[in-house]
């Protein structure tokens, strides 16, 4: 009976919205928002909810996308971190949506307090050294000591000791209350991503008469402490991580790539270079933009992060594996290039970025204030404990024990603690809650997902085998379809539970030119080139705005620059193998038409040379060759039956 009332509810008016957001906002300031096409407003909130003090207060800002077609509810979108800005992410969230959630769904980002442009909490200088700080299990008082220092330089570096106690998610969720009262008050629907869900589950549960539905999607089991909470998702990672490794070695042209002087397989190789970094960082041999050779190091931090964030996606743990390859195989810039990437940290200068969709500081200003970080009447008796939980906990977590006690020996230290008690298990309401999961998420495991949906009333569940963390709007009609028929139409899931696959590894691309021989073929080394810069991680994290010259891995130089129709890029002795050195020019045409692919015009020179002109088309997926190759005409291979 409950699910037909409910049904009933849902489909009593599926086809329009109490009110639409832009008739609520029509009393509002409304703004172009700086960093979207989206509309922002800005309210003057109470810096303050708990204390009756007008004369402290806080700007915060909603970003607001109106439905283009007609409004059939509200939803109200958070995401993840804590630390991530929805202003700054807002318009690429939307993008990746079918579209008919902006025809017919009015959605609000909102920028936390501790995020955004004018109260972001952001320590990126201290961030980068603490996070590649090569601390071990075995040491301790070392791990205190970095920890204490992060915090000491974090907090100076910030400056806003002012905004520190009250950056709390109880703090921020009744900004977004405030917002929904502004705008009349209507039911709307909550979606939390990761970070997200936490704060949207405590919000429907302070607030239940606010919800018309729930999407929780990567979840956080808000009835764990923090213990509880790293243990299970230490505990996931590390099993993510042994099935990804185990999974290169049923791909042949990985399990191939990975055989070396460092192992066979890919967990020999993991566990060899972490055997390495267990007695110090390992040097390496660094091309900066200019083309001059830096001496750094990869530290077991760099390490683990690299192979950490990469579980976080199908292709990200496809990257990390043809990385860790390179690196058995004796190269190991394309790892450092990733730890970098995942650290936020400039590769020419490893000094932290500041980056205007996320407030590193933000993270532990506002989890550090969420949970309570343990039993001690001081910073050092709190992280003591977690040193000796740690000590415990480090044989059933033998590769990625960093997650479970960095993190929360940060928070020991940190200026401002959080409740004890924790909130009691999600329990749902008379509202729709849909809870999403991959049975591959690292940080938000599947384990968590199921409590929530075991405890709440009116849940529903989808589950993904493979797949990244979070799996809504990843252009995969399970559960796209489901979530959008849920909260446009008001259709409720066909059953309690539904299950979706993806593959757990991405497209894995071999390393190049492995085999000398195919170095005499100008098609394979043209090929080469061109997978090098698909898979290059600067390039990647790139953002198009400004030109980009990177070193590459073994010599020599390479740069982008955008155009209006793609990119051009520039080879100057660029050596991505000791055996050939690359120069010349490429040039990418993306623009969605016929005449969309790429041309490399390549003066090799080496074991092999040549002047080579490269041709692939995106439209037939064809390609040609021309110019000479070792003193004769370049040609295409032809193969025999």
């Amino acid at each position: 009976m409950r699910r037909l009332a409910l049904a009933a509810a849902l489909f009593a008016n599926p086809a329009a919205a109490e009110v639409s957001l832009f008739e609520a906002t029509a009393g509002l300031e409304l703004f172009p928002c700086e960093m979207s096409t989206l509309s922002c407003t800005t309210l003057t909130l109470p810096l303050d909810h708990m204390a009756n003090d007008g004369a402290r207060t806080i700007d915060i800002t909603f970003a607001l996308s109106f439905a283009s077609i007609e409004s059939r509810g509200i939803l109200f979108y958070f995401v993840g971190g804590p630390g991530a800005s929805g202003l700054a992410s807002a318009e690429s969230y939307l993008a990746s949506f079918d579209a008919d959630l902006t025809q017919y769904m009015d959605v609000v980002f909102v920028d936390q307090r501790g995020t955004g442009p004018d109260h972001g909490l952001s320590c990126p200088v201290a961030q980068a050294i603490y996070d590649a700080a090569p601390v071990s299990v075995r040491d301790p008082e070392g791990a205190m000591a970095a920890a204490r220092t992060y915090v000491a330089d974090c907090t100076r570096e910030i400056g806003r000791d002012d905004l520190l106690p009250f950056v709390s998610s109880d703090q921020a969720i009744r900004d977004s209350e405030a917002f929904r009262q502004k705008i009349g008050a209507p039911k709307v629907w909550l979606y939390g991503e990761s970070y997200g869900t936490q704060f949207v589950q405590a919000y429907a549960a302070q607030f239940p008469d606010a919800v018309r539905g729930v999407v929780l999607d990567g979840v956080v089991d808000l009835n764990l402490d923090a213990r509880g909470f790293y243990r299970n998702y230490t505990l996931a990672a590390e099993t993510i991580l042994a099935r990804t490794l185990a999974a290169c070695d049923r791909i042949a042209e990985c399990a191939e790539d990975m055989r070396g002087e460092m192992g066979n397989t890919a967990a020999e190789v993991y566990d060899s270079i972490a055997a390495r970094l267990a007695k110090g960082p390992i040097p390496v041999r660094f091309v900066r933009a200019d083309g001059r050779v830096e001496d750094r190091r990869i530290t077991s931090g760099i390490f683990e992060a690299s192979a950490f964030y990469a579980l976080y996606s199908p292709r990200g743990r496809a990257d990390f594996l043809r990385a860790l390859a390179a690196m058995g195989r004796g190269n190991p810039v394309p790892l450092l290039h990733l730890g970098y990437a995942s650290m936020y940290v400039d590769p020419e200068t490893e000094t932290g970025i500041a980056d205007a969709g996320w407030y590193s500081a933000a993270f532990y200003a506002i989890t550090c204030t969420d949970y309570d970080s343990g039993p001690g009447k001081t910073p050092d008796e709190r992280a003591d404990a977690i040193m000796a939980e740690a000590a415990d906990f480090a044989p059933s977590a033998p590769r990625l024990i960093r997650s479970f006690f960095m993190e929360r020996l940060a928070c020991a230290y940190w200026p401002h603690q959080g409740p004890s008690v924790r909130p009691p298990p999600f329990a749902g309401g008379d509202y729709p809650t849909l809870v999403l999961n991959s049975d591959s998420d690292p940080i938000t495991p599947i384990s968590m997902a199921r409590a929530v949906l075991d405890n709440a009333r009116n849940a529903y569940g989808v589950f993904m085998s493979g797949g990244p963390h979070v799996i809504w709007g990843r252009g995969i009609a399970c559960p796209d379809a489901i979530v959008q028929d849920l909260i446009i139409d008001g259709i409720l899931p066909v059953a309690h539970e539904q299950q979706c696959e993806q593959d757990l590894i991405g497209d894995y691309l071999p390393l190049t030119l492995t085999d000398p021989a195919a170095m005499a073929d100008p098609v394979a080394v043209a090929q080469a080139v061109e997978t090098e810069l698909y898979l290059n991680s600067a390039l990647n994290n790139w953002d198009g705005m400004q030109p980009l010259t990177v070193g590459c891995d073994l010599g020599g130089t390479l740069s982008a620059t955008a155009t209006y129709s793609g990119t051009n890029y520039a080879f100057r002795e660029c050596r991505f193998w000791p055996e050939l050195t690359v120069s010349g020019k490429g040039v990418e045409i993306a623009t969605g038409e016929d005449r969309d692919g790429l041309t490399l015009t390549l003066s090799v020179s080496g074991h092999h040379s040549g002047e080579i002109v490269y041709l692939y088309r995106t439209r037939d997926e064809a390609w040609s060759i021309s110019g000479t190759w070792d003193g004769k005409p370049a040609t295409l291979p032809r193969t025999l039956p």
